[in-house]
């Protein structure tokens, strides 16, 4: 292959020399004297095609040699650019720095090599970390089962026996009027059974009763000088309304009542109302129900805890044990159906995960009523429940996120509470203008305040259940 090479680089020579023999003696014929004479000036001229074998020895893979073709073909074609030809020599003196420019042309192709091993570095791994971690925060809120250490943080759980046994410390006058504790007064306060003026009325010692034994002994009871007047019990007619007198009292009723299993709902004036919609609210301390007897005790409607927020530091979301089994069993008895959560909620941010939470545990099912913002003071031993100290602005805020992802769920959203609850520790206007208000109040003949569903009572006793159940009256049908 050695000699061949040499061999065919000597022909070339000759071929050269030989054009470059003609191009001077056509350079003569055509230009004359002063062309020999400019040629013998610049003798470089005529190294040009010299230079081209040089050049692709070189760098045969390289573009920049094209160059000079043109230039030699133009002093072959036009002898009147003479000139330009001679401008050649600087063109070839620019060549090598063309024949740079490739090597840093390749040297530039590395860093694409770099970027792809880019994905090989340590950094790389811990992306998918991130991803999980995203995955986690966008996660859906769940319900958790409950078990026993998570039941005994349920706001909702009935109060300690030591509190029970203090409630029983009540005492009674001979003429009736129940003696009750300063903290038995503030319970009833927070539960809606009692207002601020009737408060004041109470008697908290023996002295009032005293003071009311010393009046009538020294001027008399008007009561004896009044004809007695007739003792009815039961149903009774008149003018064609229908009462219903006390056994016990012989005086008519009012409010929400239930008598002989069924419920029924009187004025302010005892007369029994017809077309109204009766309800009741169940959670896990209500099991054994015979729904189709509950339906045809009056009751249309309930409203299923679904679950709650634990009153411990924790927080922990929980599912109600009974929820699925009284929802499976009311739907099928024909009743309509709302859902409440207890809520524990400090902030906001805790609040949208609650109605997340119902949301995750309804799956897709459709509710007749809302989704209830059940805020309520917790059963936590001495009022330490997580969410019991919050104010009135904090807690309305909580109960406006609840109810607005409720709404963002495609729900229906409303709130939960007592009459003392909605005038003291929430901000009620704020509330009734925007969402379904339930509101609990008992024994009065109405709510005190304007509300979409009134609970009237927690101790109602229909077929269908052998304990006491809260019972509801709805204004929306």
């Amino acid at each position: 292959m050695k000699k061949r090479f040499d061999r065919s680089g000597t022909a070339r020579r000759k071929a050269v020399t030989a054009i470059a023999a003609l191009t001077m003696a056509l350079v003569l014929a055509v230009g004359g004297a002063g062309a020999a004479t400019l040629l013998s000036a610049r003798p470089e001229t005529l190294t040009v095609g010299a230079v081209v074998p040089h050049i692709t020895a070189e760098a045969p893979q390289q573009t920049a040699p094209a160059d000079p073709a043109p230039a030699a073909e133009s002093t072959a074609t036009a002898p009147e650019q003479t000139a330009e030809s001679t401008a050649q020599p600087q063109q070839a003196e620019s060549v090598p720095e063309q024949a740079e420019k490739p090597e840093t042309a390749e040297a530039e192709p590395a860093e694409p090599e770099e970027a792809a091993a880019a994905p090989e570095t340590p950094e790389t791994p811990a992306q998918p970390a991130g991803d999980a971690a995203l995955e986690e925060e966008n996660s859906p809120a769940m319900l958790l089962e409950e078990t026993p250490e998570l039941a005994a943080q349920d706001p909702q759980a009935p109060a300690a026996d030591g509190t029970a046994q203090n409630d029983t410390t009540s005492q009674h006058t001979p003429e009736g009027s129940v003696l009750l504790t300063p903290e038995q007064i503030q319970q009833a306060l927070d539960s809606g059974a009692l207002e601020d003026a009737e408060a004041q009325c109470i008697d908290l010692t023996d002295e009032n009763g005293f003071f009311r034994w010393l009046f009538n002994w020294l001027f008399g009871s008007k009561d004896k000088e009044e004809e007695p007047a007739p003792a009815y019990s039961g149903w009774r007619t008149e003018n064609g309304k229908t009462y219903y007198y006390a056994q016990d009292t012989n005086k008519k009723v009012t409010g929400l009542r239930s008598i002989d299993g069924k419920l029924y709902y009187f004025d302010a004036n005892g007369v029994k109302q017809d077309n109204v919609t009766f309800g009741i609210d169940v959670s896990k301390y209500q099991s054994g129900l015979d729904w189709n007897k509950i339906k045809k005790s009056g009751v249309s409607f309930v409203i299923i805890r679904i679950g709650y927020r634990g009153y411990g530091a924790a927080g922990n979301l929980v599912k109600d044990p009974m929820f699925e089994e009284h929802f499976t069993n009311a739907r099928n008895a024909g009743l309509k159906v709302g859902v409440y959560f207890f809520t524990q909620a400090v902030n906001e941010a805790e609040a949208q995960e609650e109605a997340e939470a119902c949301n995750w545990a309804l799956n897709g099912r459709m509710l007749d009523y809302p989704i209830f913002y059940d805020t309520e003071a917790s059963t936590a031993p001495g009022g330490t429940g997580r969410a019991d100290g919050l104010g009135a602005e904090d807690r309305t805020k909580c109960a406006i996120a609840f109810c607005e992802r409720v709404k963002e769920l495609g729900y229906k959203p409303g709130v939960y509470a007592s009459t003392t609850w909605y005038r003291k520790r929430v901000n009620y206007n704020t509330l009734r203008s925007r969402y379904t208000i339930w509101n609990a109040h008992y024994g009065v003949s109405s709510s005190p305040i304007g509300c979409d569903l009134w609970q009237g009572t927690e101790k109602a006793r229909i077929n269908g259940y052998s304990g006491e159940l809260d019972a509801n009256i709805s204004y929306i049908g």
